[in-house]
C-alpha cells in the first residue's frame, strides 16, 4: 500500500520514510546530526538514514502547502487528500450524537478506528465516548491539534501495525509541531462565503527562544484560537440542491411537522389493545394556533392522499428553525515544546498541551406520541415503557367513549446541547547517545474530557401524571419539574513509558546494517457516566451510556535494515503486543526497495496488523441506541405488507438497541500489500505508482439487527423483546393469540468479531518544477487514488460484492458500507516570483451509483433496480421510493463533483504576508445526496464526499518578528 513519494532535490529530502518496526516516534521527525552525515527519522522508521526513501511511502504536508491550502482546520485539510475515504466524521451539526463535536480521519474508507493518528510521533488519548456505530469505537479528535502550530504532516498510508501496534491497520497520520523555533509570528484570518455565511475567524501566535545548538535550549509556544459562527439550514442552502431537496425530500418547505402544542388525538379501536384508528374522522387534531402556522396538507407538502394530514387543517411547526448547517463553536489550542542541551550526549525534551472545544447545537422542542410505547432507559438495560394514552374522562381527551393515543410536543421548554470537548497533555523525556547507539525514553500522559449538557428532555415522574393524575398538557408543560437539565461526563486517559535505541554495526555491499528495539508500556482508561436521573431511568427515551474500565498493554519492537547492495535494501520489522485477556499478538513487516537506474526503483511491502477491541467493546456497560426503519419478518415478511393484524409500522419499526460488551472479542487482523515504482527522469520532475491491497478480518461490529431478528433460533431467547400483551399479538387460525408475535420493543447486539473488509487501488503522484526565468517558477502536482476494488461481507461466508463506485449499502443490501467513489484526484499548480505567489488546485470526486443489485447471495434481476425509485418491485423489497428521484436523476448517480480553488499570497512589504483563498471559485453546489429520512442527512447532500459552503473566501494576514 503505497503512496506519494517525492524524489529529487529537497522534495524527497520532505517526503520518504522506512516502514518498519517501532513504537513511537522519537519526539517528531527531526533532523538530528551525526557526526558524519546528517540522518533523520522520519514516521515508520526508528532508524536513522541519510535519505529518506524507503520501502514505504509517506505524503508530506509542509507548512507552507498547509496555509495555501486554504484550510482553517485539520479536517479541512486532511478532506483534500485524496486518499482520504469516507468512514470519518466532520465535525458537523448533524453528526451522530454519539460523537458530537469530534472530528475524525479514515484512510482508505476503513473507518476511523483504523487509522492511528500521532502527535509528535506519540499516542493521543481516544475521545470519550462509546459510539455503537461500526467503525466508531475509537475516536481520535482532530480538534485537539493546532494547525497553526504544525510544521508538516506526514501521512503513512501503508498497513502500520509493525510499528506503532493496533488501530494502524489502514496507516498512520502524523502531526508534527514546528521545533527549534526562533522568533515569533502572530498570525489573524477571517472567512465566510459570498453570501457570508460559515463564518469562521482565527487568530494564533507562535514565539519561539533559545537556540538549541548554540544555546542549549530551545522553547517553542504556541496559541491558536478559532471561532465560528451559526449557520442555519434556510441560510445555508444556497450552495446544494436546495430545489431537489425540497421537491424530493420536502424540506425547507412551508410544512415542517404535525407534531406540536395542539395535540392529535387517535381513538383506542378497542379497549385495552392500544391499537389505533390513525386515518379517517376519529382522527382529532387541535387547531389553536397563529393564523401564520397553519396548513392544509397537500401533495405540495408531500403529504399522500392516504395521510390522515391530506385535506386536514393543522399546526405546523418548523423543525428547520432549529437546524444549523455550521453550528457555534469555540476552539482555543495551546501548546508549547522545550529541548535542553544536557550535555554533547544527553538532553531533555518535554511538551505541554491543552485543548478547550466548545460547540453549541440546537434541537427542536420534544415530543411525546402515544400510538407506540416509547422504550426507556436504565444503565445497563431497560425502564418501564411510557405510552401516551389518555384514559377515558382525561381533560384533553375528546373521546367520551374511548382512550386516546396523543401526539402532542412541549413548545415551551428550552432545548440544545451544550457540549465541550477537553484535552490535555503532557510529556517528558530524555534522548542521547552511548557508544554506537542513539537512544530516547519520554513518560506520556493525555486525558481526554468531555463534558455534555443537554436541555428539554422530558422528566417521566412529572410526565408520568398526564395518566395517573389526569394532569393536563397544558399544565405538564407550565410544570418547571417537566424537564431537568442533564449533565453527562466522559474521560478517557492514557499514561506511557516507552524506550528505544538503534544503532548500526557490520558491514554489507550497500553500507552498515541499521538496527533498532524498543518496548513500551501503557495504561488506557475510560469513564463515562450518564446524569443521574438518566440512569436510574426517569429520562422519557434518552439512551444511556455507562463505562468505568481500564487496561495495561505492553508492547517490544524490533527493526532491521539490510543494505545488501548499493541499489537494493530490505527492512524487517516486527511487534509483540500483550492486551488484558488475549494472548501475546506478533505482527511481521518486511520490504523491499530496488534502485534500477539513476532514475528509476521498485519498492514492496508486506506487512501484517491489528487493532485490539476498543475498551468500550470489551468493559461491562455499553451504549444504547435507536434503530429506524428495522423491518419485522415475523409481521412483515414481505418487507413492504404487514400481515394480517400487524401494522404498517412493523414494516419499518422504530426501536430500540443494546450494544453489550464482549469480553471475549479478539482483534482484529489485517494482511496488506503494496507494490510501487519511483521514476524521476529529470531533477524536475518525481513520479510514483503505487498499488495496493489489504484485506482485514475479524471486523468487530454490532451484531446486526436484522440478521439477529431473522435468525432468532441463533441467540439467546432475550435478545428479542416483544410485546407480551396476547391482545397486541398476531392471531392463529382459531383467533388464539401466538405466542412471541407482538410488536418488536428492543433487541440485544453485542460486539462480535464479524465478516471481513478487502480494499485494493492504485495512488499516482506527479510533481513537474518550471524555471520561467524572468517570469517566475511554476510547480505543479497531481495526486490521485483510483480504487479498484471495495469489498465487504458482515458475516463469515458471506459474498463479498464490489462496492466502488457505489452507496455499497445499496448495492449489496446486506452490507454496510458507505458511498466508495472510484477516483478522487487533484490537480495543483504554484506559481511564485518575487514577492509574489499564487496557488491553485482543481479537486475531483467520482460519481456514486445509487442501484440496488444484490442482498448477500441473491441477485437481482436486469442489473439490480434504483434504490430510490418510486414504487416497489417484486423481489426488491424496503426500496427507498422518492417521489420524483428519477425525474432528476433518470441514470440513478450522484454526479461527480469538480471545484476550483485559488490563493495569492503577498511578501512584498516587511515582516508582513498577506493572503486570500477563494475555495471552490466557480461556486459549484454540491449534488444532492438522497435519503429517504430527513433527518439522516439534514443538510441534502453528503458531508463526507462534499461541501455545502459554496464560494469561500479567506483573508489572512502574518506578522512575523525578528
Amino acid at each position: 500500500m503505497i503512496f506519494k513519494e517525492k524524489i529529487g532535490v529537497q522534495s524527497v529530502r520532505l517526503a520518504i520514510g522506512v516502514l518498519a518496526g517501532t513504537v513511537l516516534l522519537s519526539g517528531v521527525a527531526q533532523a538530528q546530526e551525526d557526526k558524519s552525515v546528517q540522518k533523520i527519522e522520519i514516521t515508520g522508521s526508528n532508524i536513522k538514514r541519510a535519505d529518506k526513501e524507503g520501502t514505504s511511502p509517506i505524503q508530506t504536508i509542509t507548512a507552507k502547502e498547509i496555509k495555501e491550502s486554504g484550510a482553517t482546520t485539520v479536517l479541512d485539510l486532511l478532506k483534500q487528500v485524496p486518499s482520504m475515504g469516507t468512514g470519518g466524521y466532520n465535525d458537523t451539526p448533524d453528526q451522530n450524537s454519539f460523537s458530537r463535536g469530534v472530528a475524525t480521519a479514515s484512510l482508505r474508507g476503513l473507518s476511523s478506528t483504523s487509522t492511528l493518528i500521532l502527535l509528535n510521533g506519540r499516542r493521543m488519548a481516544p475521545s470519550a465516548y462509546a459510539n455503537p456505530n461500526n467503525g466508531q469505537s475509537a475516536l481520535y479528535d482532530l480538534n485537539s491539534i493546532p494547525l497553526s502550530a504544525l510544521e508538516r504532516v506526514e501521512i503513512f498510508k501503508d498497513g502500520a501495525s509493525a510499528v506503532y501496534g493496533s488501530d494502524a491497520i489502514a496507516g498512520v497520520i502524523n502531526f508534527i509541531t514546528k521545533r527549534d523555533y526562533k522568533g515569533g509570528e502572530v498570525s489573524v484570518s477571517a472567512g465566510a462565503n459570498d453570501d457570508r455565511e460559515f463564518g469562521r475567524q482565527n487568530v494564533n501566535g507562535t514565539i519561539g527562544f533559545g537556540d538549541f545548538a548554540s544555546q542549549g535550549y530551545n522553547v517553542l509556544v504556541s496559541l491558536d484560537v478559532t471561532k465560528k459562527q451559526a449557520t442555519s439550514e434556510r441560510n445555508g442552502s444556497n450552495d446544494i440542491q436546495a430545489e431537489q431537496y425540497a421537491a424530493m425530500n420536502y424540506r425547507l418547505n412551508p410544512y415542517s411537522s404535525f407534531a406540536s402544542n395542539q395535540g392529535f388525538f387517535y381513538k383506542e379501536k378497542s379497549p385495552n389493545t392500544k391499537s389505533f384508528n390513525v386515518t379517517g374522522p376519529t382522527v382529532i387534531n387541535q387547531t389553536n394556533c397563529d393564523a401564520s402556522r397553519k396548513i392544509t396538507g397537500s401533495a405540495a407538502n408531500g403529504i399522500t392522499p392516504t395521510s390522515v394530514l391530506f385535506g386536514r387543517t393543522f399546526c405546523n411547526y418548523d423543525l428547520d428553525q432549529f437546524n444549523d448547517v455550521q453550528g457555534k463553536s469555540d476552539d482555543i489550542n495551546f501548546m508549547a515544546v522545550g529541548n535542553l542541551k544536557i550535555n554533547e550526549n544527553l538532553s531533555a525534551f518535554s511538551e505541554v498541551a491543552f485543548t478547550d472545544s466548545k460547540r453549541v447545537y440546537r434541537s427542536a422542542a420534544r415530543t411525546i406520541d402515544g400510538r407506540s410505547p416509547t422504550t426507556n432507559f436504565v444503565v445497563g438495560g431497560l425502564g418501564d415503557p411510557f405510552q401516551a394514552i389518555l384514559p377515558v374522562g382525561h381533560p384533553d381527551n375528546p373521546n367520551p367513549d374511548a382512550r386516546s393515543a396523543v401526539v402532542y410536543r412541549f413548545e415551551n421548554l428550552k432545548t440544545g446541547t451544550d457540549l465541550e470537548n477537553q484535552n490535555a497533555r503532557l510529556l517528558a523525556g530524555l534522548r542521547g547517545s552511548l557508544g554506537s547507539w542513539d537512544w530516547e525514553s519520554a513518560l506520556l500522559w493525555n486525558r481526554s474530557k468531555r463534558i455534555e449538557t443537554q436541555y428539554g428532555f422530558l422528566y417521566l415522574p412529572t410526565l408520568r401524571k398526564l395518566i395517573t393524575e389526569n394532569r393536563s398538557l397544558a399544565s405538564l408543560a407550565a410544570d418547571p419539574t417537566i424537564t431537568k437539565d442533564l449533565t453527562n461526563n466522559g474521560t478517557s486517559q492514557i499514561a506511557q513509558w516507552d524506550g528505544k535505541a538503534s544503532t548500526e554495526f557490520g558491514s554489507l555491499p550497500g553500507g552498515a546494517i541499521g538496527f533498532a528495539v524498543g518496548a513500551e508500556l501503557r495504561q488506557e482508561k475510560l469513564s463515562i457516566s450518564p446524569d443521574a436521573a438518566n440512569a436510574r431511568g426517569d429520562i422519557l427515551g434518552l439512551a444511556t451510556t455507562a463505562i468505568e474500565a481500564k487496561r495495561n498493554v505492553s508492547s517490544a519492537f524490533f527493526e532491521v535494515r539490510t543494505p545488501f547492495m548499493k541499489n537494493f535494501e530490505m527492512d524487517f520489522a516486527g511487534r509483540v503486543d500483550k492486551y488484558p485477556n488475549l494472548k501475546a499478538n506478533f505482527v511481521p513487516k518486511v520490504g523491499a526497495k530496488w534502485t534500477a537506474t539513476d532514475s528509476l526503483a521498485f519498492r514492496g511491502s508486506y506487512s501484517e496488523g491489528f487493532r485490539a477491541p476498543a475498551l468500550s467493546q470489551v468493559a461491562p456497560g455499553g451504549a444504547q441506541y435507536f434503530m429506524s426503519n428495522v423491518v419485522d419478518p415475523v409481521r412483515c415478511p414481505s418487507g413492504t405488507t404487514p400481515v394480517a393484524g400487524a401494522d404498517q409500522t412493523d414494516c419499518a419499526k422504530s426501536m430500540s438497541g443494546v450494544g453489550g460488551a464482549n469480553p471475549d472479542l479478539k482483534p482484529e487482523t489485517s494482511k496488506s500489500l503494496a507494490l510501487g515504482l519511483i521514476f524521476s527522469p529529470t531533477k524536475d520532475f518525481d513520479m510514483t505508482v503505487d498499488a495496493y491491497k489489504l484485506r482485514q478480518e475479524g471486523v468487530v461490529a454490532l451484531a446486526d439487527a436484522t440478521f439477529l431478528l431473522s435468525h432468532p433460533a441463533n441467540f439467546p431467547a432475550d435478545y428479542i423483546t416483544r410485546d407480551t400483551n396476547p391482545l397486541n399479538q398476531l392471531k392463529d387460525a382459531n383467533g388464539n393469540p401466538i405466542p412471541g408475535t407482538g410488536p418488536l420493543l428492543a433487541v440485544k447486539t453485542p460486539w462480535t468479531n464479524q465478516g471481513s473488509t478487502e480494499v485494493s487501488g492504485i495512488d499516482v503522484d506527479m510533481k513537474l518544477r518550471t524555471n520561467l526565468g524572468e517570469y517566475g517558477k511554476l510547480t505543479t502536482g497531481l495526486q490521485t487514488t483510483y480504487l479498484i476494488s471495495y469489498r465487504r461481507a458482515e458475516q463469515p461466508g458471506q459474498v463479498e460484492r464490489n462496492a466502488v463506485g457505489t452507496a455499497g449499502d445499496l448495492n449489496d443490501f446486506a452490507t454496510s458500507v458507505g458511498p466508495i467513489p472510484r477516483l478522487r484526484a487533484t490537480l495543483s499548480g504554484r506559481w511564485e516570483k518575487g514577492p509574489h505567489s499564487v496557488n491553485g488546485a482543481i479537486r475531483f470526486v467520482d460519481s456514486i451509483t445509487q442501484y440496488r443489485r444484490y442482498n448477500n447471495d441473491v441477485t437481482y434481476a436486469n442489473g439490480g433496480v434504483c434504490h430510490w425509485g418510486s414504487g416497489q418491485t417484486a423481489g426488491t423489497p424496503q426500496l427507498g421510493g422518492i417521489p420524483k428521484y428519477l425525474d432528476y436523476y433518470p441514470d440513478c448517480t450522484v454526479p461527480s463533483w469538480t471545484t476550483v480553488d485559488l490563493g495569492y499570497t503577498y511578501t512584498g512589504f516587511k515582516d508582513l504576508t498577506l493572503g486570500i483563498n477563494i475555495s471552490n471559485i466557480l461556486d459549484t453546489k454540491a449534488p444532492y445526496y438522497p435519503t429517504t429520512t430527513a433527518a439522516s442527512i439534514a443538510q441534502g447532500y453528503n458531508s463526507t464526499l462534499h461541501n455545502n459552503t459554496g464560494r469561500y473566501f479567506r483573508v489572512s494576514a502574518k506578522y512575523t518578528f525578528r
